[in-house]
């Protein structure tokens, strides 16, 4: 029985000695997984925060490339627009040259062939000047000529018909107006003469008065004749004056703001006074005095 015992006393030791020795070794392992869950979350972190910065620096890189682009490509433009405004003035001047060196040409020709140049028409601009504190301002407008030619004719008879016993003499006043047409080589202005001249008759003083409306014909500035018709004396007739004009020489050459023309001035009337009883007519050398408004 003792022995029964005592068996029982060592296996109850061994099964004790057993169980604490299991305690210890679960004891320790709970302390290791806790230390390795540790160092499982330390390095997560690390990897973690080393992710955050590496995308941080490659969203900084991208960043700097694309501004760094952005500015490449504004350089580049703004050089093209400087190129591209230079070589536009460049052209400018060329074509300015060009265009000033043809109507140069032009006008050369012209004159050579003895035909009338106009320039180009210039911008005419209006000058906003202030004259008071209320802002108040006057335009001032450059103006156009009016393209009206006022000429004095002076004439000296020297042939006559048999009604007349002495050629008259004396002046006419020619409006030249700013309408007119082509005709071929001709420039034709439409115009009124009026004049007074004095002779004398077969019946005594012949004074006759002279009005017509007419029109005037230029051949290359140069060759001209206008003719009239109205009143000459006391009936109906015509006035005619033609010759050579001197305007390339008197304003081109002289650079004088008048024109002179010579040549030869005529009338014929149906009635030259109220006492005749036929027409007559009478002609000489007229100079004429031309002056454009």
């Amino acid at each position: 029985m003792t022995n029964n015992i005592l068996l029982k006393f060592f296996i109850a030791i061994i099964f004790a000695f057993s169980f604490v020795q299991s305690q210890d070794e679960q004891d320790v392992d709970a302390i290791e997984k806790a230390r390795q869950a540790k160092e499982a979350a330390e390095k997560a972190a690390a990897e973690a925060s080393a992710a955050t910065e590496a995308a941080i620096e490659a969203a900084a890189q991208k960043a700097a490339k694309e501004a760094r682009e952005e500015a490449k490509r504004k350089k580049e433009e703004e050089e093209a627009r400087k190129l591209a405004e230079a070589k536009a003035a460049e052209e400018a001047e060329l074509d300015a040259a060009a265009t000033a060196a043809a109507e140069e040409a032009k006008r050369k020709m012209a004159e050579e062939l003895g035909l009338e140049y106009e320039s180009p028409e210039e911008t005419v601009t209006e000058t906003d000047t202030t004259i008071s504190d209320t802002t108040a301002s006057e335009e001032f407008v450059a103006k156009e000529p009016l393209g009206i030619n006022v000429g004095v004719t002076g004439s000296v008879g020297f042939i006559n018909g048999e009604y007349l016993t002495n050629t008259p003499t004396g002046g006419s006043v020619v409006i030249t107006t700013p309408y007119g047409f082509k005709l071929g080589a001709f420039d034709f202005q439409v115009s009124v003469a009026l004049g007074s001249y004095s002779g004398e008759s077969s019946n005594g003083t012949f004074s006759p008065f002279v009005a017509g409306v007419g029109g005037n014909l230029t051949l290359a500035q140069f060759i001209f004749y206008e003719g009239h018709v109205g009143l000459v004396g006391a009936g109906l007739g015509g006035r005619g004056f033609g010759g050579v004009s001197l305007e390339r020489l008197m304003k081109k050459g002289l650079n004088l703001p008048f024109n002179v023309l010579v040549g030869g001035e005529g009338f014929l009337s149906t009635q030259p006074d109220e006492n005749a009883e036929e027409a007559s007519y009478w002609g000489g050398l007229g100079i004429r005095l031309d002056y454009n408004f």
